[in-house]
């Protein structure tokens, strides 16, 4: 039985509390320890002081214990961001577990978002529960899995976690690659049917490595972010699985725009960098 550890940030809002319903799926997958943290923002007065925190961490941790957890919890005070990051670097954090507003553009920039924070910059992978999921979050578990591919390294990078949480929950795999069209029909070129072809060859063959997993493979032409949306619009998908490459240049930034975009659909997104994503689970993922 596997002992796996959970880092679950609370500010004693109802959105933070909408992660609490995942967490009968992770106890389905070998999550077994679960660390509350709650920090007090002294910069703020939307948060609870320290004091405050106490009754409602412990109606947590009782909850929490009488679904057989081994929970542990951290009061803090300081900026929320930095401390819960903190507390995630410790070496047997295997996840963060969030739920988040979901701000963008303009007003995110100006206000901050301590979710955005530990989505870009934790060094373990975050399941982020955002704020346009439409999913019976009450009986949440794994019974589809979607994993975006591009045909490069990076982004099959997510296989190996989708092929373990499938064989783990009986969850069945869809494969979806985006190849995106020429801005004009005027300026479709010549080869660009045997790359949809090629697409769908490269699918198959992923395919092949789930054995006993009921795989279905889609490719579309329509830009990555607005290709994953429609998807989840579409069908019943209970986990987007979806790899990043690092935090800094280019390919950050361009991964980051579509990450950002699957963030705000309909259903919860595991993020995890590549090369910075310390986890027992993805450990005994890769070595299965």
């Amino acid at each position: 039985m596997s002992d796996y550890t959970v880092l679950l940030p609370l500010d004693g809002d109802k959105v933070s509390e909408d992660a609490l319903l995942v967490l009968p799926m992770l106890r389905s997958i070998g999550f077994a320890k679960l660390r509350i943290i709650c920090v007090d923002d002294p910069k703020t007065d939307k948060t609870p002081t320290a004091e405050g925190f106490k009754p409602y961490v412990e109606a947590q941790v009782a909850a929490a214990t009488a679904a057989g957890w081994q929970v542990e919890s951290i009061i803090a005070t300081g900026d929320p961001a930095t401390t819960i990051l903190a507390a995630a670097g410790n070496s047997d954090v295997d996840l963060i577990l969030l739920a988040t507003h979901g701000r963008t553009g303009i007003k995110r920039m100006r206000l901050g978002s301590v979710s955005d924070k530990l989505i870009k910059n934790a060094l373990c992978p975050r399941l982020v529960v955002g704020p346009n999921v439409d999913i019976d979050m009450t009986t949440y578990s794994l019974k589809r899995i979607l994993v975006p591919l591009g045909g490069s390294d990076l982004s099959a990078m997510s296989l190996p976690i989708a092929r373990h949480l499938a064989g783990l929950t009986g969850a069945s795999v869809d494969l979806l690659q985006s190849v995106t069209p020429p801005v004009s029909t005027a300026e479709i070129p010549s080869d660009y049917p045997a790359l949809l072809h090629a697409a769908g060859e490269y699918l198959a063959r992923i395919a092949t490595e789930f054995p006993g997993v009921d795989v279905k493979t889609y490719v579309v032409g329509t830009a990555p972010g607005g290709a994953i949306l429609e998807h989840l619009n579409a069908n019943p998908v209970d986990l987007v699985i979806m790899a990043s490459r690092g935090r800094t240049g280019l390919s950050r930034a361009a991964r980051g725009g579509v990450t950002e975009k699957v963030l705000q659909g309909p259903d919860p997104v595991l993020v995890f960098e590549i090369g910075e994503d310390r986890s027992r689970l993805f450990d005994a993922a890769r070595s299965a």
